[in-house]
Parts: structure tokens; C-alpha cells; sequence
């Protein structure tokens, strides 16, 4: 299913990158994620996962990729969606910490160390949050699509259960390594409602979920189909209220 590029991974930090038809933007979003980690003085690995791409977005990167490099490639030949490209990277990597971002870097790496500070205050994730009063828009999505966040942020609660946690969807995750590895690997979900899932299955498991403030700026050119993920929203939201109604994410507490 997948190809990886043979190199080992490091054991502090990975940055999980889902791609799909990424090819012209990735190389310019490789160079600044590695620029802000030398100058951060951030040892860390970053795995692009391309999810089923059409325009050669794994070539790229393998292209740009050096001996040197503390980059890795895996492949999925067909597109499944943002949820498994990134539960791909998350499980591919043995890092002490392992977030997610998106490829556009809607939220800046300069919000990195804010987001990670809670692990190290006893938190097993921490999470970009665009909903808090501390946060900055500097680009805010069209009214179209504020209008379907604000509905959708009034039904997960009440589909999935999910309380607490008014922007679920932010790309920009981080999570201890066994956490990690026990929500990843128990979920389910493809597409774009897997954020939804992770964050339900840690709430049922007990771990402490912090909520930090980020910086955001909205891309036009998002993959967000209106009508068709629409429909796949409410389906695997419906899917993951099943899914706990009849135990498959078993009894709550912790696994890890």
C-alpha cells in the first residue's frame, strides 16, 4: 500500500504532512518548515504521506529529498482522504511527539512551540484551536463556508457526543507517541471527519486534551467540495456515533 523512503526516523518530533496534488506548492512548504526548524533549533522529521496524487506530488518530494534530508515519503496509490493519509504518517513514525499540518500551512510554524508546551505540562495531546479569543484570523474563510462551520460545529456535539471542543478540525495536532499510536490505530474514518474521531476516542479514553490559540489564514484553493463532503460529513459522523453506540472503541479509560 505504501513506499517509504529508507531512512530512520528521529526520536522527538515528526510533523505528519497529507498531500494531495500538492506538487507545485510542497516544495516551497518543505523549505520553510525545514528553515524554521534549524532556526528553531527543532530536531524533527517530517513525513509527507500523498494521498492517491495525480500530478506527481511523491516524485516531487523524492526530488527534493537529500542524503541529508530529515524528510520521508509514503505513497498511497489511491486517494482515501486527509484522515487516512495522516492515521498513515502517525503510525509510521516512532517519535516521542507526532503532530499534523496542513501542506498550505494555514496555521504558521511559528505557533509550534505554543501548541507543544502542553505536553510537557502533563498533556497527552495539544491542538490548534482558531475558536479561542486569543486566536488571529488574518485571512477569514468566505461567508459560505463560516455559516456551514457554525452548523457543523452545533451538530458533532450532538451526533458524536463531542463537547468541549469548538473547532475540532484545525490541521495542527500534536500527540505523546503511545497516545498517538492507541487513537490512530483504533479509528476509523477517511475523510475530513476523522479530526471528530481522534478527538471523540481521546475524550472516551481519558486523556487530557489542552486547546491552545493559533494564528490561521484561510486558503482559497481548499479541496473542500461543498455538496459531496457534505454528505460524507453527516455519513461518517453517523458512522462514529454507531460506531460507539455499539462498543467497537471499547470500554472508556485509558489504553496507554
Amino acid at each position: 500500500m505504501a513506499r517509504c523512503a529508507d531512512r530512520g526516523l528521529m526520536d522527538t518530533l515528526s510533523l505528519v504532512i497529507p498531500a494531495f496534488n500538492e506538487a507545485e506548492r510542497l516544495v516551497s512548504t518543505l523549505e520553510a518548515v525545514a528553515d524554521y526548524l534549524v532556526g528553531a533549533s527543532i530536531k524533527a522529521t517530517v513525513i509527507v504521506v500523498d494521498d492517491g496524487s495525480t500530478d506527481g506530488t511523491a516524485d516531487v518530494v523524492f526530488d527534493h529529498m537529500s542524503e541529508a534530508s530529515a524528510v520521508d515519503v509514503i505513497a498511497i496509490p489511491r486517494q482515501l482522504g486527509k484522515g487516512a493519509a495522516v492515521r498513515a504518517g502517525v503510525l509510521a513514525s516512532d517519535a516521542e511527539v507526532i503532530g499534523f499540518m496542513d501542506a498550505d500551512m494555514s496555521t504558521p510554524l511559528e505557533d509550534l512551540p505554543r501548541v507543544l508546551a502542553p505536553l510537557n505540562d502533563g498533556y497527552d495531546i495539544s491542538i490548534g484551536s482558531r475558536a479561542m479569543t486569543q486566536s488571529r484570523l488574518l485571512l477569514a474563510q468566505p461567508t459560505y463556508r463560516r455559516v456551514g462551520a457554525r452548523i457543523f460545529r452545533e451538530i458533532v456535539p450532538f451526533v458524536v457526543g463531542l463537547h468541549g471542543f469548538p473547532d475540532s478540525q484545525c490541521g495542527f495536532k500534536f500527540f505523546r507517541r503511545e497516545v498517538a499510536h492507541d487513537l490512530f490505530g483504533a479509528t476509523v474514518i477517511e475523510r475530513w471527519m476523522f479530526d471528530a474521531e481522534v478527538l471523540r476516542l481521546a475524550t472516551h479514553r481519558g486523556y487530557r486534551v489542552a486547546q491552545v490559540p493559533v494564528t490561521w489564514r484561510n486558503h482559497p484553493d481548499s479541496r473542500l467540495r461543498l455538496t459531496l463532503d457534505t454528505y460524507r460529513m453527516i455519513r461518517d459522523l453517523t458512522r462514529i456515533r454507531l460506531r460507539f453506540m455499539v462498543g467497537r472503541y471499547g470500554r472508556p479509560g485509558r489504553v496507554v
